[in-house]
């Protein structure tokens, strides 16, 4: 009597061998997606590192504006001194 699911044995041999060698293939596919995905991550928090400190610089640098407005009432204020300084003076005399 013969069985339904009997395969010969130089087809099984050969069907182990291309088991084993897909194994193989796939363990090594793991590894160097491994070796990718771990630098790629790292850029990625590099990245996101360089992200953040770049909006803290933007947001200390807001106030850029209001120190050119600081900048030009302070060059008034010597000439403003010396105005309020002459009234003083006249209105005492």
């Amino acid at each position: 009597m013969t069985t339904v699911l009997a395969i010969p044995t130089g087809p099984a041999i050969l069907s182990f061998i291309g088991l084993a060698l897909g194994v193989v293939v796939l363990v090594l596919v793991v590894l160097l997606f491994n070796r990718v995905v771990g630098p790629a991550l790292e850029i990625r928090r590099y990245a996101k590192d360089i992200l953040t400190a770049g909006l803290a610089i933007a947001r200390n640098v807001d106030g850029v504006d209001e120190l050119e407005r600081t900048r030009e009432l302070s060059a008034k204020v010597p000439q403003l001194g010396a105005a309020y300084g002459e009234r003083l003076g006249r209105g005492s005399a």
